[in-house]
């Protein structure tokens, strides 16, 4: 019986009163488990300045800010579970642990596990290297090596991104962001891609930069194990929503501390679904690239197994030939035919491989602005500021549309064979295809016809897009020069010419015109038979082309009793 419950107990001293009290104090502690703080186990990755350990060993960083915050306001008791994301993974799957933070969605991951729905803060792939590395598009990673971490979506999300394209690169999986860059600045891999969001100055200690490569934007969040835990991620929704909304809460200021931005200058709703829609159509883009490219290659083969025919031909005509005479002169002209053929076919293939360099080069170059203006699309304060930048951007985009749809008009640029074609005819057919009706038209020549590519139609719908596109034109003229190893064609115009600075630039394979008519093409699809191209008019007295054609590349064809000794000639040539 407790003494001071019995009648005849004495005083009860105050060693026995506070015996008694530490002896229901446990009795309460036993009885009421609602009193303890909750458990919770969180997965403690590498991702500075997100989550990381500090130099004394302890967790650091904005979501550890964040975490810490709440278990005071909640009354968690955190424990930091420390390992690499694979192992982490692993861990969530096993019930080891009870959150994993910092992680984006994926259709696999929502198989087994449950996400927070409030985003932590937007984030995007890219892939970072050094300065010289030459990588500016997905194409360039073709044959590179680029490490990531093992487990991360941005690894995975990288060659899922590659194979749309066909790109063949080899991936080294890291355990931790620290071994990525060191497999970069060793030499090891040639890349890395990370989130945007990894610490900006390792990878300028490591000499790193980030390339113009970024895809899958998304949101960071916390994921549970399927079916577990949904409290928690209820009250971290709700945690993280609040702290957007006060400039004050720890949320705010832990965004300033580790990232130098605002609550407010995370990505908006209307921004992200722009900036989604951008990198959708640079990617439809960058996939018309590479097809174009698979295309390009795949004629290159054509044309080699043309060469190789051309070669056994006038190999067999050659030998054929050293033994003609004077009576076999169709034979020796089917000969000297076709090795105009054979010099134009690797006069082509040259010519296709430079189409080739010139649009991936100016496809590069318009993403990489693409991707600046992107950029600064996100750090814009408002829409109106935003839609400037959307503007831009929607400019580049065409302009790659354009220079694709161009590439591929040309990509059959001597794949066929040069043919014998009447100029009247084709000039007639290039002219169709604009509105001269309002012009005088005035065509003075023989019957001739020149050995040429099959696009000679283009060129010359080049050539006389420019003349229609001049101010106060309103007659064009044909016409004809001989000279002793050559003859000129010239088509000539009134109205504005061509300043004589400018003669060449207009030649330059910037100078677009109407339509995607090119002079550059123009002039390198005459080339190919060696035939030149230049302008010569004055420029206050029009424009005029005149087109030089070496004498085994023309003959005329005589009707009405033509002679070309009756047009003008040039004795000096």
């Amino acid at each position: 019986m407790i003494p001071f419950l019995h009648p005849n107990a004495k005083k009860i001293s105050l060693r026995q009163v506070i015996i008694l009290l530490v002896i229901l104090s446990v009795i309460l502690l036993c009885c009421c488990p609602f009193a303890t703080a909750r458990e919770v186990r969180i997965a403690q990755t590498e991702l500075k300045p997100t989550l990381f350990t500090d130099e004394q060993g302890n967790p650091a960083g904005f979501i550890v800010d964040l975490i810490e915050d709440l278990a005071k306001k909640e009354g968690y008791d955190v424990i930091w579970i420390r390992g690499t994301l694979s192992e982490s993974w692993d861990r969530l799957s096993s019930g080891e642990i009870d959150l994993i933070p910092a992680v984006t969605v994926t259709s696999e991951r929502l198989k087994m596990y449950d996400f927070t729905n409030e985003s932590v803060m937007s984030i995007w792939s890219q892939v970072y290297a050094r300065p010289d590395s030459g990588i500016n598009t997905i194409l360039d990673l073709e044959g590179k090596h680029v490490a990531f971490v093992k487990g991360a979506s941005s690894g995975i999300g990288l060659k899922e991104y590659a194979t749309k394209f066909g790109i063949t690169a080899t991936y080294l999986e890291k355990g931790t962001p620290a071994e990525v860059l060191t497999a970069v600045s060793k030499g090891e891999a040639d890349a890395l891609v990370v989130y945007n969001s990894a610490g900006q100055e390792e990878m300028k200690e490591h000499g790193l930069t980030a390339t113009p490569v970024m895809f899958n934007p998304a949101n960071f969040g916390f994921a549970t194990l399927k079916g577990k835990n949904p409290d928690l991620l209820k009250e971290i929704d709700r945690y993280i929503a609040a702290g957007k909304k006060d400039p004050s809460s720890t949320y705010s200021m832990s965004m300033r501390r580790w990232y130098s931005i605002t609550a407010e200058e995370i990505i908006p709703a209307f921004l992200w679904w722009v900036l989604e829609g951008v990198a959708g159509l640079a990617s439809l883009f960058l996939i018309m690239s590479y097809l174009l490219r698979r295309e390009v290659r795949r004629k290159t083969a054509e044309l080699a197994k043309q060469n190789e025919e051309l070669v056994r031909k006038n190999e067999e005509l050659g030998a054929a030939y050293d033994q003609l005479t004077a009576m076999d002169e169709e034979l020796r002209q089917n000969y000297n035919e076709l090795r105009k053929s054979e010099s134009a076919l690797i006069q082509a293939r040259e010519k296709l491989n430079l189409l080739n360099k010139l649009t991936s080069q100016e496809i590069k170059n318009a993403f990489f602005k693409l991707a600046g203006y992107i950029q600064i699309s996100k750090e814009s304060e408002s829409f109106d500021e935003a839609k400037g930048y959307f503007e831009k951007e929607e400019i580049i985009m065409q302009s790659v549309q354009e220079s694709l749809a161009f590439s591929e008009k040309y990509q059959t640029l001597g794949i066929n064979q040069p043919r014998w074609q009447n100029v009247v005819f084709v000039l007639l057919n290039a002219i169709s295809h604009l509105d001269l009706s309002s012009l005088n038209r005035t065509i003075d020549l023989p019957d001739i016809e020149i050995f040429a590519d099959p696009l000679l139609e283009d060129a010359f719908l080049a050539l006389m897009d420019l003349i229609a596109r001049q101010g106060e034109v309103t007659s064009i003229g044909l016409k004809c020069r001989k000279n002793p190893e050559s003859l000129t064609l010239i088509i000539e115009s009134d109205g504005q010419g061509i300043p004589a600075e400018e003669k060449e630039k207009i030649f330059k394979w910037e100078f677009l015109g109407k339509s995607g008519t090119s002079l550059f093409l123009a002039r390198e699809i005459l080339s190919i038979t060696e035939i030149s191209l230049h302008e010569t008019g004055e420029a206050d007295k029009g424009i005029c082309f005149e087109i030089t054609i070496p004498k085994s590349e023309y003959r005329i064809v005589a009707q009405k009793n033509e002679r070309l000794d009756s047009y003008p000639s040039n004795s000096s040539g």
